[in-house]
């Protein structure tokens, strides 16, 4: 080997030690920094579904002029409210049903899991049956009431950070051309933060009134079979559905679950099953797409990817984060030249995401 071989590989060794670091570090600082970074980067999606929102609202002016800026807000806003009312109204008129059932589903999933058995011609493990009956459901619920607690807190922090960042959203663009002297570099940052701010806005509108209509039409399938809870379950498959891939798959094993420990016949199981999963398809796989369209064009398995990381380092709140922060960083990375490697293997057929026009809303 050469010296200047050697010289080279030298480079490439410490120039990975150096890319290992960072990526240590910026890990490391995700995971530390996950009661602060979560609920800043929800406020920051909330907001953006709201600009979208108020977008909509501008749009909708009586004949054709545009509706003025103030009302458009307190209209998105006042949708926003209702939502974020609805939930607590669904959580808290059930949560003491709630409590009250919880000791007949353990009687009940005690009776299906000796029935199993039987069928399958063993005798109960001494050590399940010990362990299902000394099941505290007061624990249980306990802890339920630490986890709202805490959710309820992060809401009151991401709605503080919400308000703050629409009253500062008018200065945004004065910031941004005072970053660079250079006027072109300023309109190439504003570009940037316009794509990101269109491509993140039209995601989170089109996935929230798909998840909408999903929870809806379960609702409608859970009420039908005479399932409990129907409407605390059918807001958990809207909040799932923002998990791409394995969230409308939980939204059908749970309520299915359910469904077993309720009911003495397998028909509302499998009525749930079918009804739940022909929902989540046709719902995910044909309605969805049509409304996305091409807009994203992430890879399936770079989402899948992101997915198990973010759910890793930040749990079931990056789950549902993972996609927006995908398209955020296949753009930036669109607009980077080195890195440009980085957004066509994030892209399904190796478009940049920065090669497409803003106004095509493409």
């Amino acid at each position: 080997m050469t010296p200047d071989e050697q010289a080279a590989g030298g480079f490439g060794a410490q120039k990975l030690m150096y890319w290992s670091v960072i990526v240590a570090v910026v890990i490391g600082l995700l995971v530390a920094g996950r009661q602060f970074l979560i609920p800043l980067a929800v406020a920051v999606l909330l907001w953006s579904l709201l600009d979208a929102l108020r977008g909509h609202f501008q749009r909708l002016g009586p004949g054709g002029h545009t509706m003025p800026r103030w009302l458009a807000t307190i209209l998105a806003v006042s949708v926003m409210l209702l939502g974020v009312y609805l939930v607590y109204v669904i959580l808290a008129g059930q949560a003491t049903a709630l409590q009250k059932a919880a000791p007949v589903y353990q009687e009940n999933f005690l009776r299906l899991a000796e029935r199993v058995m039987d069928l399958l011609g063993i005798e109960q493990l001494p050590a399940v049956a010990q362990l299902l009956e000394r099941l505290n459901v007061g624990r249980v619920f306990t802890w339920l009431g630490t986890a709202v607690g805490a959710t309820i807190a992060n809401i009151v922090l991401v709605g503080i950070y919400v308000g703050f960042l629409l009253v500062e959203q008018r200065n945004l663009p004065s910031k941004i051309a005072r970053l660079h002297t250079d006027a072109g570099r300023t309109a190439r940052t504003r570009h940037l933060a316009l794509h990101i701010s269109q491509k993140v806005q039209r995601y989170m509108l089109i996935k929230t009134v798909v998840s909408l209509l999903t929870a809806l039409v379960a609702y409608g399938i859970l009420k039908l079979v005479g399932l409990d809870f129907a409407a605390t379950w059918a807001l958990t498959i809207f909040f799932l559905n923002y998990i791409p891939n394995i969230g409308s798959v939980i939204g059908v094993i749970f309520p299915s679950l359910l469904a077993l420990v309720q009911f003495d016949t397998l028909t509302p199981f499998l009525l749930v099953v079918l009804g739940l999963g022909a929902a989540q398809f046709l719902i995910g796989n044909v309605l969805e797409p049509v409304f996305m369209g091409r807009s994203l064009n992430l890879s399936s398995f770079m989402i899948l990817t992101a997915l198990t990381f973010w759910g890793g380092v930040w749990g079931v709140p990056g789950m549902m984060l993972s996609v927006p922060i995908m398209v955020i960083v296949a753009i930036i990375c669109s607009h980077i030249p080195p890195l440009h490697w980085v957004a066509i293997l994030m892209s399904a057929d190796g478009r940049l995401m920065g090669t497409e026009s803003i106004e095509s809303g493409s």
